[in-house]
């Protein structure tokens, strides 16, 4: 049997939060007996440290007594104490350990004092799961190159929600989208200034924003002093059904973000699966699937300026050109359809579970 650890798992309220966890663990349950002990998203801090305790004592428990081959953990740091608190006695089952983000580059003080955990964690692992080359030479150099790693990308995109089946290719206004969180380094702000600037240049857009965060406040704040009230569709979290009505509406697809723990950008690949190209910032996982000219766009991370060249080029080409981009955005995303992405990292479970026995 396998035990399966998470904090982080889809909610009604937050519909997208770890729902590649979700996805997993049903690929999972088909071909192996398995169990998931998780956590979803609150705001309350309260709330958080009370789910936390619970969530601490039934992960310790069942590591110490029940009786896993494998127990598998989405994400390092903050699952990590209580299951090395209980592997100081039980060490019976294997170890796969996920890392995709501020587990491995933490962003918060509390990420920071804690990402030693990860470290041990990792050094417990019989295998350490990243979600793509960029990140993998990431642990390796910060965690040692013996680490035994491998790559399965974030569950990748489900085809039966994300497809070209609704794309839009007659806007009229030239049609810009952005869904991510909205917080420090995500360049949501960048965008909205080279918004504003590409207006000022006479430039006909529409921005869709989509997204909630610690920044959220300051985000709205910005639209109004920038005066693009007028220009910018904002929303907080959508479901993935209306998100993929979003994704084949846009012309463009940017992905700001200046993170070095964007492991590797799932909401690039789910434009890209919907016919939209992306603009992303030349770095991260971001780097390892779009391609300049190809599929869409890569500028500077940080680059307000180069940001804006990037749009301003891909609304100079012409429709065939663009309608190219489109298609090969289709083709690069279809390498990371959810159903072989899936089924491989299943597979390599298995293998791991039949070498426990």
């Amino acid at each position: 049997m396998i035990l399966v650890i998470s904090n982080m798992y889809p909610s009604e309220k937050y519909p997208n939060y770890g729902v590649f966890v979700k996805n997993f663990y049903k690929k999972l349950s088909l071909q192996e007996k398995a169990k998931i002990i998780y956590m979803t998203k609150t705001t309350s801090k309260l709330k958080k440290i009370y789910n936390y305790l619970i969530f601490y004592m039934k992960v310790f428990m069942n590591c110490l007594f029940s009786k896993y081959k494998i127990i598998y953990v989405h994400y390092a740091g903050y699952n990590a104490p209580p299951i090395l608190m209980a592997r100081l006695f039980n060490k019976k089952a294997k170890l796969i350990v996920n890392v995709h983000g501020s587990d491995v580059t933490p962003e918060k003080k509390l990420e920071e004092k804690t990402n030693f955990l990860t470290k041990y964690l990792i050094g417990e692992a019989d295998l350490t799961i990243v979600p793509s080359i960029y990140f993998e030479d990431l642990v390796k150099d910060k965690y040692g190159k013996n680490v035994n790693t491998w790559i399965s990308p974030s569950g990748g995109i489900d085809f039966t929600v994300f497809n070209s089946q609704k794309k839009q290719y007659t806007n009229e206004k030239l049609t810009i989208g952005y869904v991510s969180r909205i917080d420090k380094e995500k360049g949501w702000d960048l965008l909205l200034y080279a918004i504003r600037n590409l207006i000022q240049k006479n430039y006909d857009i529409q921005l869709i924003m989509v997204g909630d965060g610690a920044q959220n406040e300051e985000a709205l704040a910005l639209i109004k002093e920038l005066n693009l009230e007028k220009y910018v569709e904002k929303h907080n979290c959508l479901s993935q059904k209306k998100l993929v009505h979003i994704y084949s509406s846009l012309d463009i697809f940017i992905f700001p973000s200046m993170r070095e723990g964007e492991s590797l950008g799932l909401v690039g690949l789910e434009s890209m699966a919907c016919g939209t190209p992306v603009i992303g910032s030349n770095l991260g996982g971001i780097k390892t699937y779009v391609k300049n000219g190809e599929n869409g766009f890569l500028f500077e991370p940080g680059n307000q300026e180069d940001l804006e060249c990037m749009i301003e080029k891909y609304d100079k080409m012409t429709k065939s050109e663009q309608k190219m981009l489109s298609i090969n955005a289709i083709k690069t995303a279809k390498k990371y359809d959810s159903e072989e992405v899936n089924k491989n990292l299943v597979e390599k479970i298995t293998v791991i579970s039949g070498k426990s026995e």
